[in-house]
């Protein structure tokens, strides 16, 4: 199981960072989602996501990345107040300020293992931008690091990262965003029950 999720936590962090393009979904047209999406689990939210992507996928055309486009600057960038911010800092922080005491104590956990993370683009991202957090744990999961694992997983992502699937759930306007929403809720759920991770109950701020 941690194979397929590795495989795939690199596509869940893409979706989440890089606006959306002719090209990306060109890709995604040349092979069938449905086959290719990993069978991670036979729940009722993999299967919604993965019938909202394929479905969206198959038949876009150019005209539609306006409002793909739209959709994904309202959800993760702005103008104006994002609906589903994406540092975990934001949600550990009562004044919702990045780069709090809970960045500072991710990237303690990051020097630990001796790695550096980065963005493909090199963004200055923080830390724990969602990306990135995804990043580390696709580490851990490939170096079968498991003691690390349950510890980004429990205290540095699924805290806050349900929260993001949350509102990516309740604010996208297009099915591909709301597929990729319930994807990532249910990559979490099976990341966690697979690796009998206790997640760690933190206040929420956003």
């Amino acid at each position: 199981m941690n194979k397929a999720l590795a495989e795939i936590t690199p596509t869940l962090a893409a979706n989440m960072y890089h606006d959306p393009s002719d090209e990306t979904l060109e890709v995604y047209k040349e092979h069938d989602f449905n086959e290719c999406y990993p069978l991670l689990t036979e729940s009722k939210t993999r299967s919604e996501g993965v019938a909202l992507v394929s479905n969206y996928i198959t038949q876009y055309t150019s005209e539609q990345l306006p409002a793909l486009l739209l959709d994904f600057n309202q959800l993760f960038i702005g103008p104006g107040k994002m609906k589903v911010p994406l540092w975990g800092s934001y949600y550990l922080s009562e004044d919702n300020l990045l780069c709090g005491p809970s960045t500072q104590r991710l990237q303690k956990r990051i020097d630990s293992l001796g790695i550096a993370l980065s963005t493909i683009d090199g963004d200055n991202q923080p830390t724990d931008h969602i990306s990135l957090v995804l990043q580390l744990v696709e580490f851990t999961l490939q170096e079968e690091k498991s003691l690390e694992l349950k510890v980004i997983v429990a205290e540095h992502l699924a805290p806050w990262a349900y929260r993001v699937a949350e509102l990516t759930i309740e604010h996208a306007k297009t099915d591909f965003y709301l597929g990729w929403g319930l994807l990532l809720k249910d990559y979490l759920d099976v990341l966690v029950e697979s690796n009998d991770i206790i997640v760690k109950e933190l206040n929420l701020w956003g």
